[in-house]
């Protein structure tokens, strides 16, 4: 971990030293942060950034926030570990590929806890004790400020047939994340899970590497995942997480007032893009059905969608015996949390 930490520390001066040097000298101010995302631009991640952009630099006169699109500095592992040496200010750090260190974050990737109501799942990330105080002390002990966690959208299955039941998965080459609890949710299904880096996706599709993919809508449509594929099978069994990160050391160097800014709009931020994501899902989905007709969209019925959470009890038990006591206290928390939510905005 030393040596990984050494090298991760010498790559990111060598990448800040080469941003320096490329940023055209207007854009130069007092202060820069670097702020990089896991989506390309138009993303919900880039939306996301960009108001957060405008919105602190209202507030903080002399700050310029540069946002750099997926790929520009490596991959999300990358960007992850560039913010936790203090080489980047800010970051999407999506809670799978974190669980590596986190493994308590592996929460936002369990199968059907979450609401069927998009709106009780948005009060909880606003809101939410599990995911600010008891799982946010968990990122600090890795040099990393939890600012935000924030819905893109629920994850929609992709295939060249119709699935329906966890008999229609059986050895189904399904692309996941880097998680250990995909892998664990779709083999408990019958599929076959299989590790692609985001940028790989379309290429091992075409090849026949993978059969399908786990996506929100309008990521599916701005990497052209539907070129390639006959079927959306909408399931509801999470929506897509991704966390707002900011380098620990860098949070606590600054003056108190500014320390409020940054996570207030953070969290405030929340609520702008909870209307951005709908409206990108919905608007991307219904371009892609006009570009391609014979898409076929499955919506499973309450029926096929237990059949499916039946199979997920060993996927909890994972995740419990992956992130200890504490895994089990935020789990319990958030859980109540979504309970409680539910009463209010119905589930």
């Amino acid at each position: 971990m030393k040596l990984r930490s050494l090298i991760w520390m010498v790559l990111g001066f060598f990448l800040v030293s080469v941003m320096f040097l490329t940023l055209p000298n207007e854009s130069y101010a007092a202060r820069e942060w670097k702020y990089a995302l896991e989506e390309i631009q138009g993303s919900v991640q880039d939306h996301y950034a960009q108001e957060y952009k405008k919105r602190v630099e209202e507030q903080i006169q002399d700050v310029t926030i540069i946002i750099y699109p997926y790929g520009a500095l490596g991959t999300s592992e990358d960007i992850s570990e560039l913010t936790m040496n203090g080489m980047l200010e800010f970051c999407f750090a999506t809670p799978g590929h974190l669980g590596t260190f986190i493994p308590a974050a592996r929460v936002f990737s369990l199968p059907f806890i979450w609401s069927d109501n998009l709106e009780v799942n948005k009060y909880v990330a606003q809101h939410s004790k599990a995911i600010y105080e008891m799982l946010a002390a968990e990122y600090e002990k890795y040099d990393l400020k939890l600012l935000a966690a924030l819905t893109e959208g629920w994850q929609i299955w992709t295939a060249n047939k119709p699935i329906r039941t966890p008999a229609d998965m059986k050895n189904f080459k399904i692309r996941i994340m880097g998680d250990p609890i995909l892998a664990e949710t779709y083999k408990a299904y019958g599929a076959n899970p299989i590790q692609v880096p985001y940028s790989d996706i379309y290429s091992s599709l075409q090849l026949g590497m993978i059969e399908g993919n786990i996506q929100p809508y309008f990521a599916h449509e701005e990497m052209h995942f539907y070129e390639v594929q006959d079927y959306f099978i909408e399931a509801k069994e999470m929506p897509f997480f991704a966390t707002v990160v900011a380098n620990k050391q860098f949070f606590e160097s600054l003056p108190k007032e500014e320390q409020e800014v940054i996570e207030q709009t953070a969290r405030d931020c929340i609520e702008y893009i909870w209307g951005v994501q709908a409206k990108l899902n919905e608007e991307r989905l219904e371009k892609m059905l006009k570009e391609r007709p014979q898409i076929q969209v499955i919506k499973l019925t309450e029926e096929e969608r237990q059949a499916f959470k039946d199979q997920t009890k060993p996927v909890i038990d994972k995740y419990i015996e992956m992130s200890g006591d504490t895994g089990k206290q935020i789990l319990d928390q958030l859980l109540k949390e979504i309970a409680e939510a539910e009463e209010m905005f119905g589930k």
